[in-house]
């Protein structure tokens, strides 16, 4: 056993973007870790996030746990039917989540423990577009999942998950593939009660802009002892004609009435619409209709042929209502779950939520068509924000509203007293693969940075609303892949960074000054815990950092400065804004400017950000491009004195891999290139403030290891003449390429990770480099190493290419002995190769990593 441990303290995913990426969980779920609290039944969700389906706690704002089938990623993840009686919490309720490829995957969430998965199906082929589930038996569920191998199929899952197997399937030609699935118990008459208890409606919305209709039978499966052969039944009984484009949601209402059911489908054709799906029986139905149709029709009509699986009767679909009023593509359709009230909300790629409700009573007996359907709210117009909702769901119990939108963020409103929808701060985190993270100098926040073109800022929230980390800003939106990022000391040590520097798939480095709100709020995040910081801030907000904020122009991908010193440098809108601001302190103001766009001045915030908020109002101006490079950059490093900027860009040639040194207080002027490497640098680090001496550490793609250092031992640190520093050694360390490379606090040893799977830690003696120790082979590749500061004594953190964080101490007295301090637990740990571990400067230590399954995680170490 270890005595030390890692534990997982917060993870930040994007959600997916599908439109059923997001499910309210089955009861059991909820893990009674805060007592049997009746408040927080409806607050815990399964969320797609990268490959893994995290469970989110909405109140708390987190996610509490993931569970991950290993593989592609998840793409859609489906509570089990929460029909709950007290039989449930025996067998444990569970989530399936099916993923990229076609896999479907069922977790059970046994005893109120982590969800582990324990049986998976597969389709065909893959993504898996929806899914849906009904309790037919004490302890048997039938899933229903489609996927693009043109099937519906179906799966009896037991226990909640514990076993699962193939039960039949629908097939589609390739001209309708299916991509979204519900189902409903059939609509029964009094004369029929009994023999319907298995009989159920199934709706399937297809790419040909058709819903189509079967019953289906699922008797053969409810049995407990029910064979492994047993298969369900469908039937074919009608086609639900009309729009225009793919379907790309369809539900069936709680509402009921005697022998009817209503189903809404959402199409791309920026419409929805609302269908009534009735049974009727076969003499009634021939006797009604010839009385209301007119002659010609009856002439033509061919009999419509009774239903096998409904003895008896057949199903009869009418159109109820067409609504229109999105501007796009209407991606998801939900319904309110209180059967007495029928509500419908529908959530598009126009930026809005709608909730549509019949103008009368809905009439269940009637004819179809006599009731008008009215937008009665619309919710989360985000302006500029998000490019649309994907899915959208209420609570169990219909107070609460959850969309996820194309940037990755959960919205969340929850309904107050007098039946307004407020939001509130919900989860947020990359959509792609997150590539590059560095604390802040004095270790308050970290900052990561993705494929998703965005740079955002996290940090533990200790004031108002729910504590623990958070996403508090995002800096840089952009138009190229962010590759690495550098952090920048300033020169009072203790105010931490407010300067930092990022490289993206383009020839030029940027330069970002924080502004003060964005100090201020991290002054309100930390609380009063962090005096000093709270102190250095006053100072930096005192010193320079009066720009307001900064905005991202229409067409352009440079921040700019709001500045909010002189007020004629401000367009005469913000500045009212900011004069309003200042009289209601705290309040976000949503204004319309010049251009016709909302837009929302930055302040410093007093609670976490909404995402509309984080993606206007948090960017940093951006004060500095650098020129130079010929080629994308793929590594910066930022010396431990504040001046000094180190890059290096692709390369095929030693002369574009040079690496290039500038110096912020020469107005960021180039001092001189560093030649050496042959091939891309994959690594660059200056060594630490507690080294003796200046060096610059580069590895790179060539196998080789280049170190740079000024010529006399004695000259000052983080001073650069292209005189002085020069090539000391460079050295092959590695058969394969090299992935990862960390200075030791002491600055005279360093490891290396290569694609040879191997960790080797080299000693640098003024001239020459000789190696140390050679750990034994891994399984998987190290792609990730950092030294921890220097108080935790020699201690290696190596993230893996299979997602797993080894934590490696060594003893006092000698560098040859390393063991295994620590290790992440198999469901804490990353779905996919890890892209950068680092260690937090400052007590508690905490360890960050971030991987390409679009996660950033912050660690708990204790030694």
């Amino acid at each position: 056993a270890m005595a030390t441990s890692l534990s997982r303290a917060y993870v930040s995913v994007g959600t997916n973007r599908a439109p059923s990426a997001v499910a309210f969980a089955p009861r059991e779920v909820r893990g009674d870790a805060h007592g049997d609290d009746v408040d927080d039944d409806d607050d815990v969700i399964f969320l797609a996030g990268g490959n893994a389906c995290a469970v989110y706690d909405v109140r708390q704002a987190r996610i509490a746990r993931t569970v991950r089938g290993d593989g592609a990623s998840a793409t859609t993840t489906s509570a089990l039917a929460t029909t709950v009686t007290a039989v449930c919490a025996l067998d444990g309720d569970g989530v399936v989540f099916g993923d990229a490829r076609g896999w479907c995957f069922f977790a059970t969430t046994r005893d109120g423990c982590a969800p582990t998965v324990e049986a998976s199906c597969a389709h065909a082929s893959g993504p898996v577009r929806d899914a849906c589930a009904v309790r037919v038996g004490v302890r048997v569920h039938v899933v229903l999942t489609c996927a693009d191998d043109g099937a519906v199929r179906v799966w009896r899952v037991e226990d909640g998950g514990r076993a699962a197997t193939a039960s039949g399937a629908v097939a589609f030609d390739a001209a309708s593939g299916p991509l979204c699935v519900d189902i409903a118990r059939a609509p029964s008459s009094s004369l029929h009660g009994d023999g319907d208890t298995y009989k159920y409606i199934m709706a399937v919305g297809c790419v040909d802009g058709r819903t189509r209709i079967y019953v289906c039978d699922f008797s053969a499966l409810a049995a407990a002892s029910a064979s492994a052969d047993a298969e369900a039944t469908f039937e074919t009984c009608g086609t639900l004609d009309g729009h225009a484009d793919w379907v790309r949601g369809v539900k069936f209402s709680p509402t009921r009435g005697e022998g009817v059911v209503f189903l809404a489908t959402a199409s791309q054709d920026k419409s929805a619409r609302v269908w009534r799906i009735q049974t009727v029986a076969l003499d009634a139905a021939d006797g009604g209709e010839k009385e209301s149709a007119a002659a010609f029709m009856r002439l033509a009509a061919p009999p419509k042929p009774p239903s096998a699986l409904l003895v008896g009767r057949r199903i009869k679909t009418s159109l109820e209502s067409l609504l229109i009023g999105h501007e796009d593509w209407v991606m998801s359709v939900a319904w309110h779950p209180d059967s007495s009230k029928m509500v419908l909300m529908t959530a598009s790629m126009d930026r809005s939520l709608m909730l549509w409700s019949p103008t009368g009573v809905p009439s269940t007996s009637e004819e179809a068509g006599s009731e008008l359907w009215m937008s009665t709210a619309s919710l989360g117009e985000a302006a500029a924000v998000c490019l649309g909702y994907y899915g959208a769901s209420f609570s169990p119990k219909g107070d609460m509203v959850l969309a996820n939108s194309h940037g990755g963020a959960l919205h969340v409103w929850r309904q107050t007293v007098n039946d307004e929808w407020a939001p509130e701060p919900a989860n947020s985190g990359h959509m792609m693969e997150v590539t590059c993270l560095q604390w802040d100098a004095a270790g308050r926040w970290l900052m990561s940075g993705g494929q998703d073109q965005t740079t955002r800022v996290h940090a533990p929230w200790n004031g108002d609303a729910p504590r623990g980390w958070r996403q508090v800003a995002r800096p840089q939106v952009h138009g190229h892949d962010i590759v690495c990022l550098a952090t920048m000391r300033e020169a009072e040590a203790e105010t931490g960074t407010i300067t930092y520097v990022s490289g993206a798939d383009e020839k030029i480095l940027r330069v970002f000054e924080a502004p003060g709100t964005f100090l201020g709020t991290i002054a309100n995040s930390l609380g009063d815990a962090d005096a000093p910081g709270a102190a250095a801030l006053t100072t930096a907000k005192a010193l320079s950092m009066e720009a307001l904020g900064a905005e991202l122009p229409a067409l352009g991908l440079s921040n700019k400065a709001l500045r909010g010193t002189d007020q004629e440098d401000l367009p005469s809108d913000v500045a009212g804004l900011r004069a309003q601001a200042e009289q209601q302190d705290g309040f976000l103001i949503e204004e319309y400017n010049s251009r016709g766009v909302e837009a929302i001045t930055p302040q410093a915030l007093v609670t976490p950000p909404l995402e509309e908020v984080l993606a206007q109002a948090t960017l940093w101006p951006e004060v500095r491009k650098l020129y130079g490079h010929g080629n994308e950059i793929r590594a910066v490093a930022a010396h431990c004195r504040g001046d000094l900027i180190a890059s290096a860009s692709a390369a095929l040639t030693s002369a574009a891999a040079s690496v290039w040194i500038w110096s912020r207080s020469q107005s960021w002027k180039p001092l001189g290139q560093l030649v050496g490497a042959t091939l891309t640098v994959t690594a660059l680090e200056f060594t630490p403030e507690s080294a003796e001496r200046d060096c610059l550490l580069a590895a790179s793609r060539d196998r080789h290891v280049c170190l740079f250092a000024p010529a006399s031992a004695s000259s000052a640190r983080g001073e650069f003449s292209s005189e002085s520093w020069r090539l000391v050694t460079r050295f092959k360390a590695h058969d394969r390429e090299i992935f990862a490379a960390s200075w030791a606090p002491c600055g005279t040893l360093f490891a290396t990770a290569g694609r040879d799977k191997k960790i080797k830690i080299w000693r640098w003696t003024g001239n020459t480099c000789a190696l140390e120790i050679e750990f034994p082979k891994f399984d998987a590749a190290p792609t990730a190493v950092a030294f921890a500061p220097v108080d935790l004594g020699l201690t290696l953190a190596i993230g893996f290419d299979d997602g797993a964080i080894n934590v490696f101490t060594c003893g006092q007295h000698t560098t040859s002995a390393w063991t295994l301090a620590a290790r992440t637990a198999p469901n804490e740990r990353h779905g996919a190769a890890i892209r950068d571990v680092k260690w937090q400067p400052r007590a508690p230590y905490a360890l960050a990593s971030c991987a390409n399954d679009h996660a950033v995680h912050v660690y708990d170490y204790t030694a």
